[in-house]
């Protein structure tokens, strides 16, 4: 039996595919736009106009109503995307980022409500599990 020692998961929790833009501000002030292509509990993966540093800080904001700022480290470059790993964001906001790919929120945010507690409930559970 061999291990390839040359990559190893650190996800921490399923990834959901998403299609949604967001802004994205290095702690140095660049800032820009971007799109998130999926995201999970531990972090996303955005597409950028701008390449931050390797393990620099970086927020993204979903560009939705009710979108928070959402704090972490750049753990992977790859081609026109960077891998962000959260720091310690609130669940309601990783939350409100997952349900999004459901589309975007509805005008009178019912909908959002009940999308985002069905998200948070699904959370709840997957840490539950270990």
């Amino acid at each position: 039996m061999s291990a390839d020692l040359q990559w190893m998961e650190h996800r921490w929790g399923t990834r959901i595919d998403l299609d949604a833009p967001a802004e994205v501000i290095t702690m140095d002030g660049v800032h820009g736009k971007g799109v998130v292509r999926n995201a999970s509990l531990s972090g996303a993966l955005a597409e950028t106009s701008f390449r931050p540093a390797l393990l620099s800080r970086i927020a993204l904001r979903p560009s939705t109503p009710g979108g928070e700022w959402l704090e972490g480290c750049v753990v992977r470059v790859e081609g026109d995307a960077v891998a962000i790993e959260w720091l310690d964001p609130p669940l309601h906001a990783v939350a409100r980022l997952l349900s999004l790919q459901h589309g975007p929120e509805p005008e009178n945010g019912r909908e959002s409500v009940a999308s985002v507690s069905t998200v948070v409930s699904l959370l709840d559970w997957q840490q539950a599990q270990g």
